[in-house]
């Protein structure tokens, strides 16, 4: 795996710890300010909505399982597709989802920025 790949995987990675130890501070840091989250529901969710339901636990993850993770790149914007078990609790309500999760990512000055991820479900 080339250098790049390994760099977003790892910010993959780090979103997922982060998500499951309810590490807002990370999220506030690895992701674009303009971060937006896609649903299963196709509910678009801004950065800071997202975090603060993380806060307050109207969205509580406890364990992320990846099953088959891809990367491609493109000059500098990658996508991340990764089809994963989400075990967590939405809105009162606790399951493990099965789901794909499409992340994308740009480069600016050398760093990888996740700027959308769309959750849908397998």
């Amino acid at each position: 795996m080339d250098e790049d790949k390994q760099k977003i995987l790892s910010i993959y990675q780090q979103i997922d710890e982060a998500m499951v130890n309810k590490d807002t501070e990370a999220l506030e840091k690895i992701l674009d300010d303009g971060y937006i989250l896609v649903h299963m529901t196709g509910y678009h969710q801004d950065k800071q909505e997202w975090i603060e339901q993380i806060e307050n636990e109207e969205m509580r993850y406890f364990q992320t399982m990846p099953q088959k993770t891809s990367i491609t790149l493109e000059n500098n914007t990658a996508i991340v597709n990764c089809d994963t078990k989400l075990d967590a609790r939405i809105y009162g309500f606790r399951k493990t989802w099965p789901m794909n999760m499409k992340m994308y990512l740009e480069k600016r000055r050398g760093n990888w920025i996740p700027v959308k991820t769309i959750a849908t479900s397998r």
